[in-house]
Formats: structure tokens, C-alpha cells, sequence
């Protein structure tokens, strides 16, 4: 298969779980402006614009840029900003309350604490079940497509691979920013993802979700994410079950290969840094003077015990390792080749 080019980054699908918030119950005239913003936004996913001059116009049978480019004329990320309790990213190329989709280098890397509070508020607005039944027409036009197939490729990796095989995934799209995705020739989706409603989910457009969630899986918050989509999607699609064979189309009577798909290569074993110390510092640099890798917040951030890393090389009493596509150190002290 040729392989297909990926699109460039898009920050916006969170916007799918924020135009749903319309009917959030209000404790204060705060909360009272945002619903309205919501509500409004919600109300007229039937009347947005185009905003990406340089992007074909597909909408609403489109990936995740187009989308996002649309949503975008509806809600922006400076309205988002002002109504979270926390900062949005935590780092990335998207600033002052603009969103960069053109950054070939870089991607936004979410606050987890701003996702939380959206999936909180998400329980409450689908426990509206009359918001449900009104906006379910301009759901079902405008989002449902889109949140399907993240709902399916989330279900899909969590059902038919391991959490080795699904971080390899993950890492293999990171590394190569989404465009060698067929590099071990999984054939995962690879021909036609077949929807629910009977259409059709084309690889370069599954892809663009697939790799949307690498991206999550990267910055901490695909779990996280998942949880919102979950809620809003189940509340309009209650019947909504996976099953693999209900989706795989590629003609091949598997959802999946029996052998790991990630290959074993002729590297011997000494492909994989394997952490063996809990709260294990990561370094910038193969030294125990360099700075430690952190958050946001500051904090540092730690691999977890058991998690393989793909190995990049090694100084002195540090091997450099790929964490989630940032090159960091980590001390052979506490870690093992694999």
C-alpha cells in the first residue's frame, strides 16, 4: 500500500467536547455566560465557516483539520481559555489563544487538569436528556462521524493489542510524525473502516484520528480524553457496542494479526531501555547536573516501572531513549537493555 500523507497537526477536536456543553446547569453568572457560549455554538454546527484558506473544504465528511477549522469559527481556543479554571496546554507551539496548525515540529501537549473539568462538565450536560434529544440532528450531521471513528480506534487498540503493541504503535507514529504508519505493515485499517450507518472510513483518514490519538498518548491524556468522548458519544449512540468484525473491512477475515506486528528485526536485544527504579528522573542531558524532564506544573514527570522506551544510544552511565517522541536520559543505574 502508497503509503498517504497524514495531515498536519490539529489541536481543535477538543472543541467536539466543548460545543456539546450547552445546557451546563449554573451556580453562578459566570457559569450562566458559558452555557449561553455553549449553547449557542451547539446551535449552529449548521451554520460554520471555513477557516483554513489552504485546506479542500470536505466538511462534515472529513478528518480531523477540517473539522477543527470549522468548529473553530464557532468557539475559539481564546473562548476556551477564558472559561477553564487552568491553562489548556502545557507546552506545545499553540499560544495567546491561538491555535498553530501549521507547526511541522511541534504539538500541544494538554493540561490534563483542563480535560478533567470538560469531562466533568460533559456528565453533566448529557444528563440533560431533553439538550440530548434537540441537539441530536446536528450531532448526528456534523459530529458523529468523527467521534465514531476516535471511539472505534480507541476500542479497537484496547481490544485487539497489548499495551506493548499499542505503545509501539503509538511511537512508531511520534517518531515519524504520522506518516510511517504502515512502517511494520500491520494492516491495521489499512483498506475500509465500515461505520455503523454504512459508510466508509478511508486508511488516510483513519490515520489522521490514529494519529491524533498518538499524540494524546504522548502528553498523558488519552485515557483522559477518552473518558469525555466516551460520555458524550454513549449518551446519543446508547446502543453503540465494539465489536471487531463489525468494523474491519480489509477483506483479509482478520482484525488483526496473530504474530506481533512490530517486527523483530535483526538488532539483537538491545533495542529497549527498560525502567526498573520507581520515580525514576529523566535528564536533557546524560548527566546527573542536567535538567530533569517536568510538566507544566514543574513537577517531574516519571516513567513507570516495567515501561520500555526505544534506545537511541548512551553516554557515560545514561542511555538516551525516545520518551513519548522527546529524546531524554535516563541513569543505566536504575534501567535495563532489552
Amino acid at each position: 500500500m502508497t503509503k498517504l500523507s497524514i495531515i498536519k497537526k490539529s489541536a481543535l477536536t477538543l472543541a467536539v467536547i466543548a460545543i456539546v456543553f450547552a445546557f451546563t446547569s449554573c451556580n453562578n453568572d459566570e457559569d450562566a455566560k458559558n452555557v449561553k457560549r455553549f449553547k449557542d455554538a451547539a446551535m449552529n454546527l449548521d451554520n460554520t465557516t471555513h477557516t483554513l484558506t489552504d485546506e479542500f473544504d470536505y466538511w462534515p465528511e472529513c478528518g480531523i483539520r477540517v473539522t477543527g477549522s470549522h468548529l473553530a469559527s464557532l468557539i475559539t481556543m481564546n473562548d476556551l481559555e477564558k472559561m477553564l479554571p487552568c491553562k489548556l496546554y502545557v507546552s506545545g507551539p499553540h499560544h495567546n489563544g491561538h491555535w498553530n496548525l501549521n507547526s511541522e515540529d511541534k504539538f500541544g501537549h494538554y493540561n490534563p487538569a483542563a480535560i478533567q473539568w470538560l469531562n466533568e462538565m460533559a456528565e453533566k450536560v448529557v444528563a440533560d436528556k431533553k439538550f440530548v434529544e434537540m441537539s441530536k440532528p446536528l450531532i448526528d450531521k456534523y459530529l458523529y462521524r468523527q467521534m465514531h471513528i476516535m471511539i472505534v480506534l480507541y476500542d479497537a487498540l484496547h481490544d485487539g493489542y497489548s499495551k506493548e503493541e499499542r505503545d509501539a504503535i503509538f511511537n512508531s507514529m511520534i517518531v515519524s510524525k504520522g506518516y510511517d504508519y504502515d512502517q511494520y505493515g500491520t494492516g491495521f485499517f489499512l483498506e475500509l473502516l465500515n461505520l455503523e450507518d454504512g459508510s466508509y472510513v478511508y486508511s488516510n483518514v483513519g490515520y489522521q484520528f490514529l494519529y491524533f490519538w498518538a499524540r494524546r498518548w504522548s502528553d498523558g491524556t488519552i485515557d483522559l480524553f477518552y473518558e469525555g468522548l466516551n460520555t458524550i458519544f454513549t449518551a446519543y449512540y446508547p446502543d453503540y457496542e465494539f465489536v471487531a468484525e463489525d468494523y474491519w473491512m480489509s477483506g483479509e477475515g482478520e482484525f488483526y494479526d496473530e504474530e506481533p506486528w512490530y517486527g523483530e528485526g535483526d538488532e539483537g536485544e538491545s533495542n529497549y531501555v527498560v525502567i526498573d527504579g520507581s520515580d525514576l528522573r529523566l535528564r536533557l542531558a546524560p548527566s546527573t547536573d542536567a535538567e530533569t524532564y517536568k510538566w507544566g506544573d514543574g513537577s517531574n514527570r516519571h516513567p513507570e516501572v516495567g515501561e520500555r522506551f526505544l534506545y537511541l544510544g548512551e553516554t557515560d552511565e545514561f542511555y538516551c531513549i525516545n520518551f513519548h517522541g522527546d529524546q531524554v536520559w535516563v541513569s543505566k543505574q536504575f534501567t535495563h537493555l532489552e
